[in-house]
């Protein structure tokens, strides 16, 4: 799974914390913040709950994919996706080409909670606890392919980004080292376990 174009992209289920971090991230990082909901809308001129009442989910959808597309022309980018965003056919394979996918994953009552306090998701509205949960279930089927995941359910927001970007040293840190090996070089000198699964990595 290559992360050539270098954009850092946030899944995971509505009320995960994808926002929150990714704002947070992009400035650590210095680089450039986008939402995949804020494109739709941007494009649309309405709210997505407005999108879901008049037009409905396969409209909806359908504008995922295109903005999906559009991520191709993103480079070095932040990007937090929408909670079904990854769960559509074809569409983690494709966030997998565009960059280093990190799942932040926590308990269902954790991001249930969150996801009721803050409203506006129409995914949520007239779903009982139980289907909602199914919902969570099934997401995470996709969710679970990506690079890194993070269970985000007892961690402060500064923990989740200083565990990412640590993450994204190691990983560049590591395709160096592979490069040089496979340049004839001798590998660098890289600590115990730095390019190998550790605990929390999907």
């Amino acid at each position: 799974m290559s992360a050539a174009p270098g954009n850092v992209i946030l899944v995971g289920f509505m009320g995960a914390g994808k926002s929150t971090v990714g704002r947070l991230l992009a400035r650590r990082l210095g680089r450039c913040f986008v939402e995949t909901d804020a494109m739709i809308t941007a494009r649309e001129g309405r709210s997505i709950p407005e999108i879901f009442a008049e037009l409905g989910e396969p409209y909806f959808r359908q504008l995922e994919a295109e903005a999906l597309e559009a991520l191709a022309d993103k480079h070095g980018h932040v990007v937090a996706t929408g909670g079904g965003f990854p769960c559509v056919p074809g569409a983690m394979d494709r966030l997998l080409e565009l960059g280093t996918v990190v799942w932040l994953a926590a308990d269902f009552d954790a991001v249930y909670a969150r996801a009721n306090r803050v409203g506006g998701r129409p995914m949520l509205a007239g779903r009982s606890v139980e289907e909602a949960a199914a919902l969570y279930r099934a997401r995470q089927e996709h969710y679970r392919r990506a690079h890194l995941a993070l269970d985000t359910t007892r961690m402060t927001v500064d923990a989740v980004v200083g565990r990412i970007v640590r993450y994204l040293r190691e990983r560049e840190r590591n395709a160096r080292a592979t490069e040089t090996v496979a340049e004839g070089g001798s590998p660098l000198d890289l600590p115990a376990g730095v390019g190998e699964p550790r605990e929390g990595d999907a």
